[in-house]
């Protein structure tokens, strides 16, 4: 295995890397999008944005694949942003780089790859855009040519991140912690930790602006089976996909949560009890609209949920009764059936 050299312009690409904020945020529903795109169009497994940072690299969007990050010194990206032209790989196994790579000998068994960088504002290649599948394969004068238009297509989508990031009330509760400790490692969903750090400038915002704060409980029904049925690697691509629908249907400035296992949650600011029901409601249909695609074949997936609705004054320090309220809202619809939204 070669391992990637270190760019000349590397403590200028890891200031601009960090100046978009990307790193260890939630997933983005454009970027997932675009992804799912990708892997239609390539016919591959896995298609992937990936940022390089010091020493590793982190997954701003992944379709086909459960990581979110790994070392960058085994990374193909890390090859990839050395140069602005496409890195193509037909068989990893021949290839002199990458033959004996943990990614090539070991999941995700990498056999073709194809990448290209992506730039920050300033030109430097924070990052890359790469498509790879486990059987080797030509990659065609058509496929060049996208990849330049998903280059484009994605990097457009990093500065809205950026400009929506600076302009962000939840830049007030950003600044005091690390992110990486504040996100799911799974599922790039903010974790417990991230509620408690959110949740002083998101009561502050309901003050301001004379909201009421909603919490919305959700867990995925009979997902024991589904491990049972589809093994702990199926389960967790239900998780990760799962995020990412959550994503794509809360409005921009709710905070999707994974609380734990298959508990997730959203924390919304609402004007009354029928704004939250339509939150909680978007988000059981977008679960049950299309099955989920898992490597061993489509799977049907419901979630059952319980809200609970609060003024930002009767909050407490970590939410718990709302949570409370929620988590008994939550037994009530699997009580009664599962796949429904139970007000609290």
């Amino acid at each position: 295995m070669i391992e990637a050299s270190i760019p000349a312009d590397e403590q200028q690409r890891l200031a601009a890397l960090r100046a978009m904020q990307l790193l260890d945020t939630p997933p983005d529903p454009h970027i997932d999008a675009l992804l799912r795109i990708a892997q239609r169009l390539f016919g591959v497994g896995s298609a992937l944005v990936s940022l390089i940072d010091t020493d590793r690299q982190w997954f701003k969007g992944r379709i086909g694949a459960t990581n979110l990050e790994g070392p960058r010194n085994v990374s193909f990206c890390g090859h990839t942003i050395l140069s602005d032209d496409i890195l193509y790989v037909q068989d990893a196994h021949a290839d002199e780089r990458f033959f004996d790579n943990p990614a090539v000998t070991g999941y995700p068994f990498v056999r073709f790859y194809a990448g290209i960088a992506l730039h920050a504002p300033d030109g430097s290649r924070i990052g890359s855009f790469c498509v790879h599948d486990t059987a080797p394969r030509e990659l065609t004068d058509s496929e060049r040519e996208a990849m330049g238009d998903f280059q484009q297509l994605l990097e457009a989508l990093f500065v809205a991140h950026q400009l929506r990031m600076d302009a962000a009330w939840l830049q007030e509760a950003l600044g005091a912690a690390e992110r990486r400790a504040l996100i799911d490692p799974l599922t790039q969903l903010w974790n417990r930790q991230g509620l408690r750090t959110m949740l002083p400038a998101i009561i502050s915002r309901a003050e301001r602006e004379g909201l009421l704060v909603g919490f919305v409980y959700g867990d995925l029904d009979h997902f024991k089976r589904i491990n049972d049925e589809r093994g702990h690697a199926g389960g967790d691509q239900v998780l990760i996909q799962a995020g990412q629908r959550m994503v794509a249907t809360i409005r921009p400035h709710d905070l999707a949560l994974r609380l734990g296992g298959e508990e997730l949650a959203v924390l919304a600011l609402v004007q009354g009890q029928d704004e939250l029901d339509t939150v909680a409601e978007r988000l059981r249909e977008s679960f049950c609209r299309h099955a989920f695609e898992l490597e061993d074949g489509p799977l049907e997936v419901t979630i059952s949920l319980g809200t609970a609705l609060a003024a930002a004054q009767d909050v407490d320090g970590a939410a718990q009764n709302l949570i409370a309220r929620a988590d008994a809202a939550l037994y009530r619809a699997k009580r009664e059936g599962r796949n429904r939204v139970v007000r609290g």
